[in-house]
């Protein structure tokens, strides 16, 4: 292995460790947030999320839940968005 492949495999892990460690601090985030002195529902968490623009897969790893969960809970919301906005919303 070359001094260049050993060092981006170095940096790809360091890399995949910090994602693993950012997803850990926004859990324990979405956790904190008060909402009616009882803790914030698993929706409004994907709510959240999905608005920060981050992809089902990435929603599902950070929530400790599969990934058909949060795209159900997904397809919801956006049932939930039409239903209050009409159905062009």
């Amino acid at each position: 292995m070359t001094t260049f492949e050993n060092t981006n495999k170095e940096v790809n892990e360091a890399v995949f460790e910090l994602n693993k460690k950012l997803g850990v601090v926004i859990s324990l985030l979405l956790r904190m947030i008060p909402r009616d002195r009882s803790s914030i529902s698993l929706r409004e968490q994907v709510r959240i999320l999905y608005g920060l623009d981050m992809r089902p897969r990435d929603i599902a790893k950070i929530l400790g839940r599969t990934q058909p969960h949060i795209n159900k809970e997904l397809v919801e919301l956006r049932n939930e968005k039409k239903k209050k906005y009409g159905k062009k919303g």
